[in-house]
């Protein structure tokens, strides 16, 4: 896979200010295309490729300010008839304050020449006062019929060009191997930096691969040290020249020029331009000297340190094919404000290998020791962490009398291996420290709970090893510290060790469940509260496949080895969990062969009260699981009297699963996803594609409705928490404290002052419907009793 050249062939429309002709080269660093001002949405944008192509990846990095609620894509092989490929959703940007860009990448396998891109209506913001739409850079990759250079050709050189097509028309060509070894395959990570940094990095990265196909580990080592510095300060480039560009829009001269300098800083850091004599001067700062010493040598177009004025060539490996994936819409918002250590990516599975290697150590001691890190020999070089501001150093200070002031500064850094070593360290002399049990319990918690949550898979697998040691720490110091004392210091990691199964990571994903497995089996933790974790939710939006199918796992571990338990992990908090997710019917086949598994378990230990979860399966569905459940007791009688041969019944009732399999129930689960079945109200429909889906769900399925305060089209039983806490214009809204609804600003005092609302229901006893103000029965089978079958009387979908 290479990046595909292209040219803007047309549009709709555009500004003077961002002509479209700016995505022809790439450059993430200015506006790029804007749409016309006040224009009439869609707006249209064509690009062609340079030659017909198999695209596998289409890349769309959104303006901060200037956004799109929905692109859709349609592909074209004449320009002249397209083909809906599908559409993609963006977020508002608000919770960034408009400064993070977000990079929509969609994982295709289609053969075109040509690329559509309708752009939908923009987000109404304070920064957008014309309503228009920015696309700041577009990135196709994929394969062209005659390239037959090895991917790996790119390892001979250090260095690349990549010219963008003219923009004059010309006739589509195929493309020369001297070509084709200009073209660099862009990486999503390229289209956060200016072309100049995103050049570097690159050169850095491909000399780090020549130097591991080498074996130079030394030489790979400092050059995956100086490739994290550099996306580290390329970052901050980013974030600053979208800081001077708002301030000269808003005339802030001062604040520009002050950006200015700080830009002309950190490019002296990076040598990519001359620094202005007083640049240091006016921002009070001099580069890092570590820095400097490691850039010094990589001047130019060309890497010159680390190897001798000959190396031998390598041996060109074979060209491997690789079989094209089809893969879900990926979302990578860039975070342009934060600092790379702290970047927050929600459902960006493709891009955790990049955030680890997003920051790296600070001020590395070339042969150097440091004694802070006794017993861990790849720490020795590891140099000294950024200062604590004193503010968190005065709030540190139970952490610091505990494990020090050093590894308190390391726990903190901004340097992933700092805080891997901190809590690496803090695991080894867990044992050893002088202080009081509950004191070290409750900062080891600190320290394993943030690690958990860290980005970074190592330090993520060294916070479980911790959490691991801090048990049997806290087993053989029970008669001291109490249950309850240790209870809470193990139940806090829970949270993240939860979230963490959805990790896209195998290793961690394990991990992660064998610890939660011993957590359950320990007696101050127990199955209930491990249980409760998993079947609990913490948001209303539906949780990720990742992270639900690794849930669903867990919950079926925990059934065969510890079963169900009172409180939190009761057959019905459980069956709750699988209805609330929808998981008997849900799109991902093995969720809905979790789902089955888990119930089979249940009816086996709790037998018909299992029932009253599936009354609004399909018919179809639910004799697959009364076939699943004769089966299942029929091998329960088979062991319980093996000199008996099994009645005639129960020998039928084991038949039926597999006539159900084979008469079609693949093509019945099939249908649920692919034959058009509505997730919301489980219509099923052969006329139900892509298209038809959303016009159901625009304008007729009886689970949604639409707000009147932004347009955006979401679930009834979320309708109060979008008013008060999604919507756009959300300040129109204000919470009773009584009734907890949405009430119109304008009518709130009013609402308050009668006082004759009912209090909102327990969820678990029930809920109200925020059309008609009734309160209906609990859970998800409540919602679709009284929107489905009773049909809301204030339902403008149904009409009562």
């Amino acid at each position: 896979m290479r990046k595909v050249r292209f040219r803007v062939l047309s549009c709709s429309g555009e500004d003077p200010s961002g002509p479209a002709a700016l995505l022809n080269d790439h450059d993430n660093t200015g506006t790029g295309y804007l749409t016309p001002k006040h224009c009439e949405y869609p707006q249209e944008l064509v690009i062609e490729l340079e030659t017909t192509a198999r695209v596998t990846q289409i890349q769309v990095l959104s303006h901060q300010c200037y956004i799109a609620t929905k692109i859709e894509l349609y592909l074209s092989t004449d320009g002249e008839t397209f083909s809906r490929l599908g559409f993609m959703n963006l977020k508002s940007n608000k919770e960034s304050q408009y400064t993070a860009r977000e990079l929509k990448t969609v994982h295709i396998d289609a053969v075109t020449h040509f690329i559509k891109f309708k752009l939908h209506q923009c987000y109404v913001n304070e920064k957008n006062l014309y309503s228009q739409v920015g696309i700041v850079a577009i990135n196709v990759n994929g394969d062209v019929p005659d390239d037959d250079i090895p991917a790996e050709a790119e390892l001979e050189s250090l260095s690349h060009v990549h010219q963008p097509l003219p923009a004059a028309p010309t006739p589509a060509r195929s493309i020369s191997k001297a070509k084709a070894k200009e073209a660099v395959a862009t990486t999503p990570e390229d289209m956060r930096f200016d072309a100049k940094t995103a050049a570097r990095i690159r050169d850095i990265h491909l000399a780090k691969e020549k130097a591991v196909a080498m074996e130079d580990y030394d030489q790979a080592k400092r050059l995956k040290a100086l490739e994290e510095q550099l996306k580290s300060v390329g970052l901050q480039l980013a974030r600053l020249e979208a800081a001077k560009r708002d301030a000269v829009a808003n005339e802030d001269y001062d604040a520009a020029k002050r950006i200015k300098d700080e830009i002309a800083h950190l490019e002296a850091e990076l040598s990519l331009d001359p620094p202005p004599a007083r640049a240091t001067m006016d921002t009070g700062r001099r580069p890092d000297p570590a820095l400097s010493r490691q850039l010094a040598n990589t001047r130019g177009d060309h890497i010159e340190s680390g190897y001798p004025p000959a190396v031998p060539s390598l041996p060109k490996p074979q060209q491997r094919k690789v079989a094209p994936v089809v893969n879900d819409v990926l979302e990578q918002p860039l975070r342009a404000a934060a600092a790379p250590a702290m970047a927050q990516d929600d459902d960006g599975d493709d891009d955790t290998e990049v955030t680890a290697a997003s920051t790296g150590p600070q001020g590395v001691i070339a042969g150097g020791s440091n004694p802070h890190f006794d017993g861990l020999p790849d720490c020795a070089d590891l140099g000294d962490p950024e200062p604590l501001p004193n503010a968190l150093e005065k709030e540190s200070a139970d952490m610091i009398d505990v494990i020090g002031l050093y590894l308190t500064q390391c726990f903190y850094s901004n340097a992933w291996n700092h805080r891997d070593a901190a809590i690496r360290k803090v695991t080894l002399d867990l044992d050893s420290y002088e202080c009081a049990p509950e004191a070290v319990l409750q900062v080891a918690s600190t320290l394993a709970q943030s690690g958990i949550a860290d980005r970074i898979s190592q330090v993520a697998l060294s916070a479980l090893a911790l959490t691991d040691a801090m048990l049997v720490y806290a087993q053989d110091r029970a008669a001291d510290l109490g249950a309850e004392i240790i209870g809470a210091s193990l139940t806090n990691p829970l949270v993240q060790l939860v979230n963490k199964l959805g990790e896209p990571q195998a290793k961690i994903r394990d991990e992660v469940s064998n610890l939660l497995l011993k957590l359950a089996a320990a007696d101050e933790i127990g199955v209930s509260v491990v249980g409760g974790h998993l079947c609990r939710r913490t948001t209303k939006k539906a949780l990720a496949i990742k992270h639900l199918q690794g849930r669903l796992g867990l919950v079926k571990e925990l059934i065969v080895q510890f079963g169900p338990a009172s409180d939190d992990f009761t057959l019905q908090t459980i069956m709750s969990f699988l209805e609330d997710n929808a998981a008997f019917s849900h799109q991902s086949k093995e969720i809905r062969d979790a789902a089955k598994d888990i119930t089979v378990l249940l009816h086996q230990l709790g037998g018909d009260d299992v029932e009253p979860f599936l009354k609004s399966l399909r018919p179809k569905l639910m004799e697959e699981y009364h076939a699943a459940f004769d089966v299942q007791t029929a091998k329960k009688a088979g062991k319980a009297a093996p000199s008996k041969a099994p009645p005639a019944k129960a020998a039928r009732a084991a038949k039926a699963p597999v006539q159900v399999q084979d008469d079609g129930s693949d093509t019945d689960s099939n249908a649920s996803v692919n034959e058009g079945t509505c997730p919301f109200c489980d219509e099923h429909s052969d006329a139900f594609d892509n298209e038809r889906l959303d016009q159901h769900f625009w304008a007729e399925c009886p689970m949604l409705t639409q707000c009147k305060m932004c347009g955006q089209v979401i679930e009834i039983s979320t309708l109060n928490e979008h008013l008060l806490v999604e919507c756009e214009l959300k300040q129109n809204h204000k919470e009773c404290p009584r009734c907890h609804e949405a009430i119109t600003l304008k009518y709130f005092n009013q609402h308050v002052q009668q006082n004759d609302c009912d209090p909102m229901p327990d969820p678990s006893e029930g809920n109200r419907c925020p059309l008609c103000h009734e309160d209906i029965p609990p859970r998800k089978r409540g919602w679709k009793t009284h929107l489905l079958h009773e049909k809301c009387p204030q339902n403008p979908r149904t009409g009562g």
